[in-house]
């Protein structure tokens, strides 16, 4: 039997790593007593497979998780029990069975959605939305070349096509930023490049975001967007500008 999770990273769990969530959710599925299926070999472990991973200090609203179980249970007492054995740092949204050879989560998501805020004390919304239409209207944009530790030089890339929609909106004190963005196995944007990229067609300074947030993973098909639960992967839906 094979699961799919849908659940949230909270602002508790905001500064958790990767590996930090990996063996939180480890630990949360063996309080829960679920039969976890094993790799073989010398170093077993359980055969769990994340969607795509979140950066330390990023929540994640609609994260998804593929875990494969020894033995067959009742779907709606599994649920229960994880949903009760769940840290403050997670909750479980949504649990359903999926086919056993089915495509796994990084070959199905291709979009990612985010939202993060900055402070609406020194930038004007009408600048970030002019830096929005700009950026959108640009026929190329290309993501500045960086140095990783160990020297390692990532050369620049064109990245236009990797950005599907972004707003801004305001709320009290601060704007509020969303975007979409394509995710594939060649490039990926963090939405700080993208609010760099803003900032610099815009001409104003790219003042600290907060609160970023993966708002929700995405299968893209026909124009739509489905997150990657539901048989048909249909049962939430979200409109794609294509351009």
């Amino acid at each position: 039997m094979k699961i799919r999770l849908r659940y949230e990273k909270t602002d508790v769990g905001r500064y958790l790593s990767h590996l930090d969530l990996a063996r939180t959710m480890e630990r949360t599925l063996r309080r829960a007593e679920v039969p976890l299926a094993f790799s073989e070999g010398f170093n077993p472990h359980p055969r769990m497979s994340f969607a795509s991973a979140l950066a330390v200090g990023i929540t994640g609203e609609n994260e998804f998780l593929d875990v494969e179980l020894r033995r067959r249970v009742n779907r709606e007492k599994l649920e229960q029990a994880i949903r009760e054995a769940m840290p403050p740092a997670l909750e479980l949204k949504q649990l359903e069975e999926i086919p056993m050879n089915g495509k796994s989560l990084s070959a199905l998501i291709n979009l990612a959605a985010y939202r993060f805020l900055v402070s609406a004390e020194k930038i004007h919304e009408d600048d970030v939305r002019a830096g929005i239409d700009r950026t959108l209207a640009a026929a190329e944009l290309w993501r500045r070349p960086k140095v990783k530790p160990g020297k390692k030089i990532i050369p620049a890339k064109e990245v236009r096509g990797l950005i599907r929609q972004i707003t801004v909106s305001r709320e009290n004190d601060w704007l509020k930023i969303e975007m979409t963005l394509v995710m594939n196995n060649t490039a990926q944007l963090r939405p700080q490049e993208v609010w760099a990229m803003l900032a610099e067609y815009g001409g104003f300074e790219a003042a600290a975001v907060s609160r970023v947030c993966r708002t929700g993973l995405f299968i893209e098909e026909d124009g739509k967007a489905y997150m990657p639960m539901g048989g048909d992967h249909r049962d939430a839906q979200r409109d794609i500008d294509a351009g």
